[in-house]
This record gives structure tokens, C-alpha cells and sequence, in this order.
């Protein structure tokens, strides 16, 4: 089951990460530990859920909408280097030290959230090791996707860059 063909005009955590990427085969207890602390949030278009090396106070997982990763390139301004779906996550930082964004997370459409409170979720991954070593594959995925989709942004930009100076016309 997708996300998309549930209902998500139930606030109940654990239906929501059941059916989320994030959530998929993670055990019963491990939805229950984790929905236990998390809230679901509407979040309107143009809401900024982080802001680039601010604190990072919650790790999202999207119900529904798109989230646009924004970063700040010089003589450029701000570029979106991903567009995040339902399923997948913002806010990883919350659970890696300083906990500082790493990039601009700005809905770009009507979102809903899954919210776990990045100190809450921090003790609770210490304490339960299980816990942790199903959450963290999850988190490096999207980490890892970001990091990809990081480079073939900045290749792009390079590219760019080379057929601007170029006395050659790439078309």
C-alpha cells in the first residue's frame, strides 16, 4: 500500500508511517516506539520547515505534498536541488550532530507531516539499539539520495557554467 491510497485525514501517527516509505517494513513495535512521540502537522506552501545551518528541530517524514531542498549558490541565489515526495524525509540533521540544516526545506505545495521531535527522538534511539538500527539504514537512504541528487545538480550548474564562457554555442 502507498501512501497516496490511504486516507490522510487521520492524524493517527502509526497509520501514517505504516504506509510511508520510511515506515514500510520496520516491525509493529518499532511504528508504536517511534508514532508514540510523533505528531502530524499541515503545513502550508511557502512554509520553511528548515533554513539553511539554523537547528533542526524534528525529523519529517512527508504524508503528502512536495518539499523543495533549496541551497544557496553564489551569483545564482537559491537552486533546489531535490524535491522531496511523500514517503521519504526532511530534518535528518536533527539526529547528526551540531543538528545544523544543511540545506533550505521549503513546502511548495500543501504538505503533510509526520514530526519527530529531534531530542526525543535521539534518547529514544539510545535507548532502544533495536530501534536504531532500523531507523538509521532509513535515514543514510535519504542522505545518500541527497548526495546524488547533490551532484547531478552541481553538475549541471558546471555545465552550465562552461557553455556560458564558451565561444561555442552547445545548441
Amino acid at each position: 500500500m502507498t501512501l497516496s491510497t490511504i486516507s490522510l485525514a487521520t492524524d493517527d501517527p502509526v497509520a501514517a508511517l505504516s504506509a510511508s516509505w520510511f515506515g514500510t517494513g520496520l516491525s509493529p513495535e518499532a511504528v508504536a516506539r517511534l508514532a508514540g512521540i510523533a505528531q502530524v502537522r499541515s503545513i502550508e506552501p511557502g512554509t520553511a520547515l528548515t533554513r539553511e545551518g539554523s537547528l533542526t528541530e524534528a525529523l519529517g517524514i512527508v504524508l503528502s505534498g512536495r518539499v523543495a531542498l533549496r541551497t544557496l549558490v553564489p551569483e545564482r541565489g537559491m537552486v533546489t536541488i531535490l524535491t522531496v515526495e511523500p514517503g521519504d524525509v526532511v530534518g535528518w540533521s536533527a539526529l547528526v550532530p551540531p543538528h545544523r540544516a544543511t540545506s533550505e526545506a521549503v513546502a511548495i505545495e500543501p504538505v503533510m507531516l509526520l514530526e519527530l521531535p529531534g531530542e526525543k527522538l535521539r534518547a529514544l534511539l539510545r535507548a532502544d539499539h533495536a530501534l536504531a538500527a532500523s531507523v538509521y539504514p532509513r535515514v543514510l537512504q535519504a542522505v545518500s539520495r541527497r548526495l546524488a541528487a547533490t551532484r547531478l545538480q552541481l553538475l549541471d550548474l558546471f555545465a552550465r557554467d562552461e557553455w556560458r564562457h564558451s565561444e561555442v554555442v552547445p545548441w
